[in-house]
């Protein structure tokens, strides 16, 4: 079984392409980032800021691996070949959470090392070995990895393409933000630190340096790191625990 999941993920075009988009997306930012920044304000967790590009391919990536198979029917067949559903989508989700993993961090770290590369030229200088520096690195890989499964979740729970994606789009960079809002002031602050952006952006910046006594809103590093693996606890869950409730479609 692992091995049909396996050659299914890279059957499909859209699994080639979105990690493509995602690579060359958070690179490219790396890039822009290093030629236009003046070398005074030139951070090394900047070079990261492409993982909200990427971000969207990975998540767009975690729902078509499965919608598509809800669409074209293929799972039907899958789960008459296996009955055992939750077999089957465990096995889909660890393949690509494994895939997301590899890719993520590969991309992050390219970022990382291109921005340095390029800003060395420029007289600015910073390595992983920089405090927290691979950390921050490691943290944007693993926030990325977070991402797709989250909508390798929605894409089993809409088993829709379209009507997973607008949902990925609606909770991540809408209902994220706005929620808060509608929160007390006395909870807003805390309820923004909960939300995937700001948890991704503790875990992607613990190098950031910050005068003492001031806060930026966000969760240590260590708590963001918690609540990660708390979200990606829920999203491998949820999946296993509806897939033998509902018929497919």
């Amino acid at each position: 079984m692992t091995k049909s999941e396996w050659i299914k993920l890279w059957s499909v075009r859209s699994s080639w392409f979105a990690l493509y988009v995602a690579a060359v997306g958070m690179i490219g930012i790396a890039v822009t980032y290093s030629l236009v920044i003046k070398p005074a304000e030139a951070t090394p967790t900047d070079a990261l800021q492409g993982a909200a590009f990427g971000q969207l391919a990975f998540g767009v990536l975690g729902v078509l691996v499965i919608s598509t198979e809800y669409s074209t029917g293929l799972i039907r067949t899958t789960f008459a070949t296996v009955p055992r559903r939750r077999a089957v989508i465990a096995t889909k989700g660890g393949l690509l959470f494994a895939v997301l993993l590899v890719c993520a961090q590969l991309s992050a770290f390219a970022a990382f090392f291109t921005a340095q590369a390029l800003l060395g030229h420029r007289g600015v200088h910073f390595s992983l070995a920089d405090h927290d520096m691979l950390i921050s690195v490691l943290g944007n890989g693993c926030y990325l990895t977070f991402i797709g499964m989250f909508g390798f979740c929605l894409g089993v729970l809409l088993q829709k393409t379209t009507a997973a994606v607008a949902t990925f789009f609606g909770i991540v960079f809408v209902a994220m933000g706005v929620i808060p809002n509608l929160m007390p002031s006395t909870l807003k602050a805390e309820v923004t630190r909960l939300t995937f952006l700001k948890v991704g952006e503790a875990m992607s910046t613990p190098a950031r340096t910050l005068p003492r006594g001031a806060t930026d809103g966000l969760l240590s590093t260590g708590a963001a790191w918690g609540m990660c693996v708390l979200y990606l606890a829920i999203v491998a869950v949820v999946p296993l625990l509806v897939v033998t409730r509902r018929d497919t479609t």
